[in-house]
């Protein structure tokens, strides 16, 4: 990351052309691929996590996943790998250009690709957020009046964008990406349902679907976060909750199977607004693609295991570890998924009297939807149930009839 290149709204806007789309799709396919190719290194982890849960009685919620137990999965992801090479080496001997030994090396060279991919981009950045990046600019400032050097750097992105507060970093990088989304049609439609990030405590982990507000239009951010405007960026891009809106995605919905693949290719098909994570976004799909195969098998099956979205937006990651439990016996609820439009209408007017006001931003927040959404379709799907049901009510049609 070059500290020019930060986002800034004096930016020219940003024309995504096909090429883009295209470069996107395949980076996609590529990233599915090597995702199937990695799945046995994904093995040992998992029945690790199997054994965590149902022999040391261990609840493993990835929703509540804290740095500390961020960087023990890094760390086991390079043991796992250099574990799993050395073995493979010791049985097979060294790589060779010819079966059946090279194929044996195929799913550590996929891990390896997911690693550089992921693992060294987060890294960068957890790094770039640790540098005191404010007082770094505001020492640049006290110097301005000494040398002419000092008042070209101030006036650089980086001293502008780093001696801003957290509440003011994440406005500056929301307006610049609306700026440079401002010659692109369907990136600016998705960004209208983003109105602004929210920053929560540090403690209160950002996963399992629990990163936004819909109704709200807000996504969740760290303070630490604002460090690094390249991944404010990917997240207003990945987080952003248009998805929510049927237009984009029938409701109820599923995450792996549906609202993922269209998020990341999202991310993907518009790389060049936030490099940087669309590099992360390459290699986090190494890693969980081959889930999308696996739980649309178990569909065609007629396996039920993978949920949909809950009515309030989040969902969990460990979905065949849950269905396991349920299979042993262990009762553990499940929730509501998502409301369809027909059930919002059916319940809203049975809450509602026939002259009492509905706000849009009410059954939003009710029922999981972008305010955008319920304004421009859902209103006028509740006001025609209404009039239709006033219409053929006998009340209604008798009326004409009655003496006077």
């Amino acid at each position: 990351m070059t500290t020019s290149a930060i986002p800034d709204p004096s930016q020219k806007p940003l024309k995504i052309t096909s090429l883009d789309s295209c470069v996107g799709r395949v980076a996609y396919i590529v990233a599915y691929v090597l995702s199937l190719l990695r799945a046995p290194l994904g093995l040992v982890p998992y029945l690790v996590k199997i054994f965590i849960f149902f022999v040391l009685k261990i609840r493993y919620e990835s929703a509540e996943s804290t740095y500390f137990r961020e960087v023990i999965n890094m760390v086991g992801d390079f043991v796992n790998l250099s574990l799993t090479t050395l073995l493979i080496l010791h049985l097979a001997g060294s790589p060779k250009m010819w079966p059946p030994t090279f194929i044996l090396y195929i799913p550590s060279c996929a891990e390896l690709m997911r690693l550089i991919t992921e693992r060294i981009p987060i890294t960068f950045s957890a790094l770039w957020q640790l540098l005191p990046h404010r007082n770094i600019a505001k020492a640049i400032q006290w110097r301005r009046q000494s040398h002419a050097f000092w008042k070209l750097v101030v006036a650089t992105h980086y001293c502008r964008y780093y001696s801003l507060s957290d509440a003011d970093r994440v406005n500056y990088v929301l307006s610049a990406l609306k700026h440079r989304a401002a010659c692109d049609k369907e990136t600016s439609k998705r960004l209208e349902y983003i109105h602004a990030f929210r920053i929560i405590p540090l403690q209160y982990g950002l996963r399992g679907g629990n990163v936004r507000d819909v109704a709200k239009a807000e996504v969740f951010v760290h303070g630490i976060w604002t460090n690094d405007p390249w991944l404010l960026v990917g997240m207003a891009m990945r987080r952003a909750p248009w998805m929510f809106d049927p237009r984009y995605l029938r409701r109820p919905f599923y995450y792996m199977t549906e609202a993922n693949r269209l998020a990341t290719l999202f991310v993907l098909e518009h790389g060049r607004y936030s490099p940087p994570y669309a590099i992360f976004q390459f290699g986090h799909e190494i890693r969980v693609a081959r889930l999308h195969l696996f739980y649309s098998l178990l569909h065609l099956m007629g396996a039920d295991v993978e949920e949909k979205v809950s009515a309030d937006g989040t969902f969990q990651f460990d979905q065949f570890i849950f269905y396991l439990a349920r299979r042993l016996g262990d009762h553990i609820p499940k929730q509501r998924y998502l409301y369809a439009d027909d059930e919002v209408v059916e319940d809203i007017l049975c809450r509602y009297h026939e002259n009492e006001t509905i706000m849009a931003e009410e059954v939003a927040s009710c029922y999981t939807y972008p305010v955008k959404y319920v304004q421009e379709v859902l209103l006028e799907k509740i006001a025609a149930t209404r009039a239709r049901r006033k219409a053929d009510s006998p009340s209604t049609s008798q009326q004409g009839t009655l003496p006077y």
